[in-house]
């Protein structure tokens, strides 16, 4: 397995391949071509290999490579789908041990509940003495989700767009103020191409002639690398454009990242780099001092630095001396990386690394530590977490460090929080996590990398506690979604769910009009309106909801018939699968997981606007769309016949000619399935909600 930080670095090179008629490769070249490209951490390319492979031949270890390689890129809705279709087709139990990857990713996606069930079972049932304790410690994080209470006291905002672009972020630092911030950015994502030929590697940016016109080398804009960027807030309170620190800190043949300042700012230390390809050849920690408003040249810190990985540095006080603490995998540690510090004497030199102790260190990794006032916060996966790397703390009372304790729900996610960097008072912050969020620029997926958050504790606290029940008492694993009804698109809700508890939290803000809908799988989902209006001070709005079971119905579906698939809608002369559509398309790719023998024609179908001849081709555009989502997902490709039909059954009045509202028109443009080969007749579960409730209050 490769280390946390190799994993990221590989999410910074877009790999393409050049495209080659199919039958120039064998099966077995493409599987070898597929494997290499993994283990050079190039898992883009890996997945494209691995499918055209599939597309050969069918083979369940093709679909956990797949699924593995979607995992290393931290896109875990595709890796969960991939591995659940592998779950369901073994039957011999060969690939048992990829439940516990399975079980990874929902946790990732935050479905606790399944996720709980997975590791449960996985624990009980596996022979791996390593692999039983990875996933007892995952439900013993599980089982801390349920203890610990709402975070609703702090906010976690991202950036802006001009910080938080489609790639990753490295080390966030304030120097003396909140009003300019220091923090590691790839600033381009370069494109490789793999030519088929010779299986070289070639970058794809501006030819050499070019930027000989420009009077300087391309590299001199950073090229494939990582630098240490600086921005200044403004006025307005927002983070303005980076800007790249002068290209003695930032060479061109190294990654810079994870800035750190001394305590009165005047000396800046940061992590720099050797990569080849996304392995890590070399990484030591440098300083260079601020001279009257210039940084001098860098100067390695010897002290903390050897023949092995040290990174993230950042300076504290520690026995009454400055210290520096940083991470490092050196011989003697604990396992994984660990946290070391090594006190600054007056002079600049270092004391000998310390060893930080098992207390904190774990077998697994530690990293991003971040010290002040007798509080040491770190990242780790070797400790229970709510999400992959969790944020703890530890308490120096000048002797020995306290037992860590998890920062809580909020400052963790389902996903990898790290870098927390926050005030004496735990008022004001910032942290980086890769937790999805509206409006996030994302490359593969949108928990592949890792932005930046500010921290803030609230001034006035409006709490929202739902309480959900049914008619036996306390209802467990429901969802609330709360919609802000003043905004102008109030159907983009904030959605919880509640695998251990009945009980949720939502934080609302004074003299707003709010609805809430909690729905739960069995039971008639119930609205509920209130509003804020006269509330200036901290208060809890309390709401209790009973829901109501659902009665079950079936319908059966046979063999020609078509059928709607009612979220799966266009905009208006395109053909791009929208939000709402997957929900729809996954239940049909459970149905084809569930009939594997079934095949069936997917048809898309336009309203009648635009030429008879433009429809046909734009609705064969949207139902090679849906195939294409489902062959993303696993389907094969041969299951499935994608056919536009174009404006020739239009379901209303809307023919040409007829005046139509937008809604009448998009109630055309839509997707529908039937099975043509295959099971005669398949069943499909409903549920039928009658008198759905909706109370004002």
């Amino acid at each position: 397995m490769k280390t946390y930080f190799s994993i990221i670095f590989s999410l910074f090179f877009v790999i393409v391949i050049q495209a080659q008629p199919l039958n120039k490769f064998t099966f077995e070249s493409l599987v070898e071509a597929g494997g290499m490209s993994y283990e050079k951490g190039d898992y883009y390319n890996a997945i494209d290999l691995f499918k055209q492979a599939l597309d050969e031949k069918k083979d369940l270890n093709l679909n956990f490579r797949i699924a593995e390689s979607y995992y290393m890129m931290r896109d875990y809705k595709h890796a969960a789908r991939y591995l659940k279709s592998l779950l369901r087709k073994d039957k011999s139990g060969m690939f048992f041990d990829a439940k516990l990857l399975y079980a990874k990713c929902l946790k990732r996606l935050g479905e606790y509940q399944d996720a709980y069930n997975e590791f449960k079972e996985f624990a009980q049932k596996t022979d791996d003495p390593d692999m039983r304790k990875e996933a007892v410690l995952e439900v013993k994080g599980l089982e801390l989700f349920k203890s610990l209470s709402e975070n609703v006291e702090m906010e976690f905002k991202p950036l802006s767009k001009e910080i938080n672009k489609g790639f990753s972020l490295y080390g966030v630092q304030k120097r003396n103020s909140n009003d300019t911030i220091y923090f590691g950015s790839f600033n381009s994502v370069t494109k490789i191409v793999l030519d088929g030929k010779s299986n070289e590697v070639k970058s794809t940016g501006k030819s050499k002639k070019k930027s000989k016109k420009r009077g300087k080398d391309k590299s001199d804009k950073g090229g494939k690398r990582s630098m240490i960027m600086v921005s200044v807030r403004g006025s307005d309170g927002v983070y303005g454009k980076p800007k790249a620190m002068d290209k003695r800190i930032n060479r061109i043949e190294t990654y810079s990242l994870y800035p750190a300042f001394s305590q009165d700012g005047n000396t800046m230390y940061f992590t720099r780099m050797a990569l080849k390809g996304t392995e890590v050849l070399e990484s030591k920690i440098f300083k260079t001092i601020d001279k009257g408003g210039e940084w001098s040249a860098p100067e390695e810190v010897f002290e903390v630095n050897g023949d092995f990985i040290s990174k993230m540095p950042a300076v504290g006080e520690i026995l009454g001396q400055e210290a520096l603490f940083f991470v490092s995998d050196m011989d003697g540690g604990e396992g994984g990386f660990d946290i070391y510090y090594s006190l600054i004497n007056s002079d600049g030199t270092m004391d000998i690394p310390v060893n930080i102790g098992d207390k904190i260190n774990t077998i697994d990794d530690e990293i991003t530590p971040y010290y002040i006032d007798g509080k040491l916060y770190f990242s780790t996966n070797g400790l229970p977490g709510l999400g992959g790397f969790d944020i703890y703390y530890s308490k120096w009372d000048g002797k020995e460090w306290s037992e860590p304790e998890n920062a809580g729900k909020g400052f963790n996610s389902s996903v990898d929080d790290l870098d927390l960097t926050i005030s004496s008072d735990g008022r004001s912050g910032f942290l980086i996590s890769n937790r999805p969020y509206k409006g996030k620029k994302k490359m593969q997926s949108e928990t592949c990398c890792n932005h930046v958050f500010k921290v803030s504790a609230r001034d006035l606290i409006i709490k929202l506690l739902v309480s959900v029940y049914d008619e036996n008492g306390k209802l467990n694993n429901a969802k609330v979604k709360l919609v802000d009804l003043a905004k102008v698109k109030p159907n983009d809700p904030e959605s919880k769910s509640n695998f251990s508890g009945n009980e949720f939290t939502f934080l609302l803000d004074s003299d707003k009009p709010y609805k809430f809908v909690v729905s739960k799988d069995g039971y008639a989902p119930e609205i509920v309106k209130f509003n804020t209006a006269g509330i200036f001070d901290d208060y809890t709005i309390e709401k209790k909801v009973t829901l109501k079971k659902a009665k079950p119905e079936v319908e059966i579906i046979t063999i020609n018939q078509p059928i709607r698939l009612g979220n799966i809608y266009y905009d208006y002369d395109d053909y791009k699968i929208l939000p709402d559509a997957e929900k729809d398309l996954e239940k049909l790719l459970d149905l084809m997981n569930e009939y594997p023998e079934m095949e069936i024609e997917l048809s898309s179908h336009t309203d009648s606007r635009g030429t008879k001849k433009y429809n046909i081709k734009l609705s064969q555009k949207r139902a090679e769309s849906a195939k294409n989502w489902l062959v993303d997902n696993g389907i094969d490709a041969k299951r499935i016949i994608a056919k536009g039909y174009g404006e020739t059954k239009i379901l209303n009045k809307c023919v040409d000619g007829v005046k139509c509202t937008e809604e009448e028109h998009r109630f055309n443009r839509r997707t529908e399935f039937k099975i043509i080969k295959g099971p005669k007749e398949i069943t499909i579960k409903k549920q039928v909600f009658k008198n759905k409730k909706e109370t004002e209050e």
